[in-house]
């Protein structure tokens, strides 16, 4: 008698724990935060540390809208799951004299990117050299840097590894799966820019705002 008693209490307190295990699983799963990275349409307002670091073109009433690029008429807006606008060959780069609602994105972490155009070759992968030719501007829309010209006035490009850390950390994210032929405008905030200290003509804990072409990847 008092053995199939203690059975009995020992299968209560194993039923018990098979319950409360279940419970605790289902609630962290319910719970545990997103580590999705680098994942499109989401609200950059809503926020970035969901994971997204693309932002949609031509909604300036929307959240997550970068600001006014150019559009032509008849072209439709491009919204939080839609890039017609932003694939069109048509759109073009927002007049920089608006670049100061970029300030918006200080204390993010991570750069955002938008396609202006979207390009139709290789995408850029770590450990790839990519060639592009690009702009620079701060928010007040004073241009700080920019591909150079040679003596017949052609863009040279300029060429970096991905992933290699040859350049700034906010490139390396705003460019991470561009395809060749496109145009991207990169928000990159203080924390993967320049930081507090800045460099040369950029000032401390600025944003910067670069307008890029990807010519080729090898």
């Amino acid at each position: 008698m008092v053995k199939n008693k203690y059975l009995g209490v020992a299968w209560l307190t194993f039923c018990a724990l098979i319950v409360g295990s279940g419970a605790y699983l289902w609630w962290h799963a319910e719970h545990r935060p997103s580590l999705t990275r680098n994942t499109a349409h989401l609200s950059a307002d809503a926020t970035n540390a969901a994971g997204s670091n693309q932002l949609s073109v031509n909604s300036s009433s929307l959240s997550n809208s970068i600001g006014q690029l150019g559009t032509t008429a008849g072209q439709n807006p491009g919204g939080p799951t839609s890039t017609k606008s932003a694939g069109s060959s048509n759109a073009s780069l927002p007049d920089p004299s608006t670049f100061t609602q970029y300030d918006k994105y200080k204390d993010n972490n991570q750069a955002l990117f938008a396609e202006i155009k979207v390009g139709t070759g290789a995408a850029l992968g770590v450990n790839q050299q990519a060639a592009v030719i690009y702009t620079g501007f701060l928010t007040n829309g004073q241009v700080f840097d920019q591909s150079k010209a040679d003596a017949g006035g052609k863009l040279q490009a300029f060429v970096f590894t991905e992933g290699a850390h040859q350049v700034i950390p906010g490139w390396e994210e705003g460019l991470n799966g561009m395809k060749v032929g496109g145009v991207r405008l990169l928000i990159v905030p203080p924390a993967v820019g320049y930081g507090s200290a800045g460099k040369g003509p950029v000032p401390p804990n600025a944003v910067l705002v670069f307008e890029v072409q990807l010519l080729e990847v090898k």
